[in-house]
Parts: C-alpha cells; structure tokens; sequence
C-alpha cells in the first residue's frame, strides 16, 4: 500500500463528497462496503484478474444501487478502472479518520473486561470531551482476558489502567527483585 497513492484518492473523494453534502453519506457507504468485502467474498472477486472488468464494473452497478451517496458508486469505478481496487480498505479507514477529524470527531477505543454501563460510556465519553477539547466517538471492545479495568486508545496514545496489565508490571517487578 502507497501511502501517497492512498491519501490522494481519499482527499479527492472527501472533496468530492464536501462539494455535494455528502461526506457522511460517502462515511456511512464506506463503513458498511468494508464490512461486506470481508464477509461476502466481495473483495476476492474485485481483485481477481481472471475476471473481466465489464463483469466487476456491472457488479459495482449493482452494489451501487445499495448506497446512499452515487458519489461511493462512481468512486469504486475510478478505482477499478485504475487498477487501485486493492486499496479500497485503506482509503476506506483513511477516510473515516479524515472525515472525523474534519468535524472535530476523535475516535476512543476502549477495552473493558465486561459490557459496561451506559452511565459508565457517559461519563467516559464526557470526561474524554473535556481532556481532548473534540466530540468523542466511543468504540467498545469486550477483552474478558482484560480481568477488570479499562484500556483507551486514542489515536497512537494507550492508556492501559487494566488489571491484566498491572498483574503483569507487578509480575515483572518481582522478577526483578524490586519488592525483596
């Protein structure tokens, strides 16, 4: 994956979307198309050569017809028509976190040990609105191995407050005779 290649079909797209309103249409299309390539083998067949590119070009018609924005449909024949359909996941995550930053949304993944309280993700998400200044969109992970706890991350930054994680540090200072 080229980075460069990436960032320049995904900022073109984002403009393209902004140009008609329809940046949380294109997010919502994408989110749900990344999901589905995955599952439904959708993404094999794309990239297979030995299929002709009339046969994926009148599928990506079909799946077009699916999406909320013509914009998404239009965007997936651009990139199969430039051999680029392999970066489709790439663009996809890239431009969720572009669209997010661009409404001063910043995305928190949070590891728990069990499903948490909606008063518990309350406070959370009005606490993590406070520290970082931007709407917080939470993202809910369930890690029994977690033990007990809670693990943020946000963007490249982990704040790991789990009782996994403090069983391991205590575990190392033994090891390291530094409670002899």
């Amino acid at each position: 994956m080229d980075p460069v290649i990436t960032d320049r079909y995904v900022k073109a797209l984002l403009s393209a979307a902004t140009n008609l309103s329809h940046q949380k249409l294109v997010e919502q299309d994408l989110t749900s198309l990344k999901i589905e390539l995955h599952r439904s083998g959708l993404k094999s067949f794309l990239e297979n050569p030995r299929y002709p590119l009339v046969i994926k070009l009148r599928a990506i018609q079909k799946i077009g017809e699916l999406f909320s924005s013509s914009l998404t449909k239009n965007f997936l024949k651009i990139l199969l028509l430039h051999s680029r359909i392999g970066l489709l996941e790439y663009i996809s995550e890239r431009y969720v976190e572009l669209y997010r930053e661009s409404k001063g949304i910043i995305l928190c993944k949070i590891s728990l040990a069990k499903d948490p309280t909606q008063k518990f993700l309350d406070q959370i998400e009005k606490e993590l609105k406070r520290i970082t200044g931007k709407s917080v969109e939470l993202q809910i992970k369930i890690d029994p191995s977690l033990l007990g706890g809670i693990r943020l991350k946000i963007k490249n930054n982990v704040l790991d407050g789990t009782y996994r994680r403090n069983i391991e540090l205590m575990k190392d200072r033994l090891l390291e005779g530094q409670y002899t």
